[in-house]
């Protein structure tokens, strides 16, 4: 998954990127770097946050274009 990617995928659930890195359990800040393409998204990041996607019945469509 991509910065930019990821940056859709929080804004499509109308999130703030401090309410979706809670939501995920990481720093906002490694959420804010992620989208701005600082740093790439660590495997234990991307499981984390498809493990959140999935669970939630409403944003599980996105679940599989990561």
């Amino acid at each position: 998954m991509t910065g930019e990617q990821l940056k859709k995928l929080r804004e499509t659930l109308v999130m703030t990127q401090k309410e979706f890195a809670e939501l995920v359990g990481v720093g906002c800040s490694t959420i804010s770097n992620i989208e701005s393409g600082a740093r790439t998204m660590s495997l234990l990041t991307r499981a984390k946050i498809i493990q959140k996607i999935q669970s939630d019945e409403t944003s599980s469509i996105f679940a599989d274009k990561f």
